[in-house]
Parts: structure tokens; C-alpha cells; sequence
């Protein structure tokens, strides 16, 4: 199990570093908060309020819009019931019991807030110059209907799948276009102003030649680091990348995917690989044919599986997300299911509230919110969902598409125009996370940050 069991942003006043205020990320493991995300090197001090004990504590403040509360205990409790023995112990047993509702009571008080999204920042839409056609950034209210994206690039259509990635020595990020039969990488600067990186129909793309072997029906994409994973359903392939010189702009490693490992319907057991998904040691691949979820090393060595042939033929699998807070795997499906696999792969079944959902409505993605392990994004074909992981049965709200954002009056309640969605990771250092969702023939950029509506306290 990983050892980071919470993280978030801390604003002035809940820790503090050798006797300063502490802004900025922390994590917790064992009740003890440390400067960062990922790193338990840096001990922080608690301030003495109750947000501070709450913050190191494996309570969350994850009350829902409209969202009723409960207590843990009731008054029978507190209560002395005839002939029972009081002493000291009994009377602690009590008062804890009572120090329990109360920080119940605290909890509630902070009510998330359903207004989405933080910011709608800007959005990368296609237009014409002298030159042909280009990728650049607009804002929101600026443009009409938008030229599709695949003016840009042909190879760019509905079914294209986005990677939103944080370059390592700049304020740059990296956009991946996954097509089906191509990578189509770009490079973001702090203007948002896009620079073509390269575009390889072939497997080998750090080659001089670009080799011989070319993709053939991409499907699924999966990052985690400097490692992104290529499912190829027409190869029944799996390719691993190490994509570094592209996230440091390192001109001599020539700004291509280098090819590290592969995996194939011989070597991996594969027939219809259609999903991936990716931790630090693990890759996760769907196998629909199979109705199985199989577990890989970074060697591609088959170290587990989880087959459910009864759930998977009538919910069918649409994402495999990872969760670094309790080394668990996400399974999303079609119907708003989730199957949550541990690294035993045992699996825990959850449905999802499906009663605000429009007229054929399907989940396409889920997506860990890289700022606050407590956060998920769920997208579907016609909307953008925010979760609690730890309550996330429920919604804290959708987001509203309008006029200013899809560049036209199409009616986003009945036409399915979102298509998938990425996080910028690793996040930078503010609390907002970076939101790029491939939606309406464009990319529509967010940042959103979790808000409470805060009841008095």
C-alpha cells in the first residue's frame, strides 16, 4: 500500500515549518503532515485548531450541495442505562463519543460548493491564416463555431484521446493527441501558444527513420511520469514510451517518444486490448474479448488479472484510472459503475447516482484531481462531473456549458459533444487544477478549486 494516505493544499493557518506559517501541498501518512506531495521528508507542525486536526485525521470534509448530515452516535450513547458500572473509563468512553459528534458537527459546516468550474481560462480553437490552418488560443466569448480541430491535423477527430502534462524545466506543458493511427504531440508555452513537437504515424518515433511499424487503431492512453502507454487495438499491442526529452525540451535527445517495451497477444495473453491505465510499477490493460483486467510489471510480465465476465458484458469498461493515495484501480464503466481493485485485485462494486443523467448519457472517464487526493472528475458524453472520492456516490456539481464556451447555440443537453478529458500532472505549485477537456470540436481549458460554502462555526 503506497504510504500517502491524503494530500491537499494548506492555506496561512493550518501547519507550520520551523516556526513560519507553511502555505503550500502537504500530505499525510500516520497522522503526521509533511511538506509536499510525495515526499514524507519534511515534517510540518500542527497548528492547534480543529481544520488542523481534521487535515492529519482520515476525516474528510465531504458534505455534498443539499446533502443531510448524521452523527455518528445518538443520545443513548451518553446515556447511563440503570445498574451500568461508571468509573473513569466508562465516563472517557463517553466524553470521546461526544468529541466524535463534534468534530461530525465541525465537518458539516463546510459544505462543498457546486459552482463549476473556478476560472474557464481559454480555449485552443483551429484558425486561418495566410499559411493554412493553425492551433492558438482564444478566449472564451471570442470566436464563433469553431473550425474542428481536424483542419488542424486530419488525423484529429471525435475519437482522439488528450494527454495534459507538465514539462520539467519550464513553465511549459506538453498536449498529446492520440489518434488512431497517430501521436500528435505539442509543446504549450506560458501563453498558451502552441508549438508543433512532432507527429509520427510510426511506432518507433524516436528513430531517424521513424522505422517501419505504424500504428494501427489506437484506443486508450495512459501517463504516469516520464512513461506514457500506448494501447494499439488493430496490433493488439501494448507500447511503453519514455516520453523525458519532450517533458525537459531536450533538443539532443531529439524531442521524440522513445520506444522502451512492448507487449503482445502472444507475450501478454492479449485479443481484444481496448483500455489502459498506469501506476509507477504496474500497467493495467482491459481486455474485452476476455472480460478482464490484466495486471503487468513494467517488463510486462502478467504478475495478476480480475475477470468478471457477468458485470463486464452488460457494463462494459470506458476508463482505467489509478489511485496513488491506496494503490487501488479504478474501473469506470459505460453505465456509471465503478469496480475498485486493490493491488490483490479484489474488487469493490459501486453505482453511481445516475438520477440527474439526460437521455443517453454515458461515462467516457475518470480523472484523480492532481491537487487534492479527495477529488475526482467524472466526464460523460454530455457532461463534467466533480466528486469526493471518499463520497462519491453522489455529485458536488456539474459544469454548465454555454454559449461562451462552445462557440455556438448548440443545445449541450441533447447533443453528446465531450469527448475526453485530461489533468495537468504534475500539478504546479497552486492549488487549481488544470483542466483540458476535448470537447466541441476544440480544447476547452479550465482551472477549478475546491470551495466550500461555509455554514457558521
Amino acid at each position: 500500500m503506497d504510504s500517502i494516505h491524503k494530500f491537499a493544499w494548506a492555506d496561512m493557518g493550518v501547519f507550520t515549518l520551523t516556526g513560519n506559517p507553511y502555505i503550500g501541498f502537504y500530505n499525510v501518512n500516520n497522522n503526521i503532515a509533511y511538506a509536499g506531495i510525495n515526499t514524507q521528508e519534511v515534517e510540518l507542525t500542527n497548528v492547534n485548531k480543529i481544520y488542523t486536526t481534521l487535515a492529519v485525521s482520515d476525516l474528510f470534509l465531504n458534505r455534498l450541495p443539499n446533502e443531510n448530515f448524521t452523527l455518528t452516535y445518538t443520545l443513548t450513547d451518553f446515556t447511563f442505562e440503570p445498574n451500568e458500572f461508571i468509573n473513569s473509563n466508562s465516563i472517557d468512553n463517553k466524553l470521546n463519543k461526544l468529541y466524535v459528534n463534534f468534530l461530525d458537527t465541525y465537518r458539516a459546516c463546510f459544505m462543498a460548493s457546486s459552482k463549476l468550474p473556478y476560472n474557464n481560462t481559454n480555449v485552443a480553437i483551429v484558425s486561418a491564416t495566410n499559411g493554412g490552418y493553425k492551433l492558438e488560443s482564444s478566449i472564451p466569448y471570442a470566436f464563433c463555431y469553431p473550425t474542428p480541430l481536424s483542419a488542424v491535423n486530419s488525423n484529429i477527430t471525435r475519437e482522439s484521446l488528450i494527454a495534459y502534462i507538465s514539462n520539467q524545466n519550464s513553465t511549459d506543458n506538453t498536449l498529446i493527441f492520440a489518434n488512431s493511427n497517430s501521436l500528435i504531440v505539442y509543446k504549450l508555452d506560458v501563453n498558451s501558444t502552441f508549438s508543433l513537437v512532432f507527429s509520427s504515424y510510426y511506432i518507433e518515433t524516436n528513430t531517424a527513420s521513424y522505422g517501419s511499424l505504424q500504428f494501427n487503431n489506437i484506443t486508450s492512453i495512459s501517463n504516469n511520469g516520464n512513461n506514457l502507454y500506448v494501447c494499439d487495438n488493430g496490433n493488439v499491442a501494448i507500447y511503453a514510451y519514455d516520453i523525458t526529452s519532450v517533458l525537459q525540451e531536450d533538443r539532443a535527445l531529439g524531442y521524440k517518444f522513445n520506444l522502451m517495451n512492448s507487449t503482445n497477444d502472444t507475450q501478454g495473453q492479449l485479443v481484444n486490448p481496448v483500455l489502459i491505465g498506469s501506476s509507477p510499477d504496474t500497467v493495467f490493460v482491459y481486455d474485452a474479448t476476455l472480460y478482464t483486467v490484466f495486471f503487468y510489471d513494467l517488463n510486462f510480465n502478467l504478475t495478476n488479472s480480475y475477470k468478471n465476465q457477468i458485470l463486464f458484458s452488460g457494463s462494459a469498461p470506458v476508463s482505467l484510472t489509478y489511485y496513488q493515495v491506496y494503490n487501488q484501480l479504478y474501473i469506470l464503466t459505460e453505465d456509471f459503475k465503478i469496480v475498485i481493485l486493490d493491488n490483490n485485485a479484489n474488487p469493490t462494486i459501486i453505482q453511481l447516482d445516475t438520477s440527474g443523467l439526460v437521455t443517453n448519457e454515458m461515462a467516457r472517464k475518470l480523472v484523480f484531481s492532481s491537487t487534492n487526493s479527495d477529488v475526482v472528475y467524472l466526464l460523460s458524453n454530455f457532461n463534467l462531473y466533480k466528486k469526493f472520492v471518499s463520497n462519491i456516490v453522489g455529485n458536488i456539481g456539474s459544469y454548465s456549458f454555454m454559449r461562451n464556451v462552445t462557440g455556438n447555440d448548440i443545445d449541450v443537453y441533447t447533443t453528446p459533444l465531450l469527448y475526453d478529458l485530461s489533468i495537468l500532472t504534475p500539478p504546479r505549485n497552486n492549488p487549481y487544477d488544470y483542466i483540458a477537456m476535448y470537447a466541441f470540436d476544440q480544447i476547452v481549458f479550465y482551472s477549478e478549486l475546491l470551495t466550500y460554502n461555509t455554514i457558521i462555526k
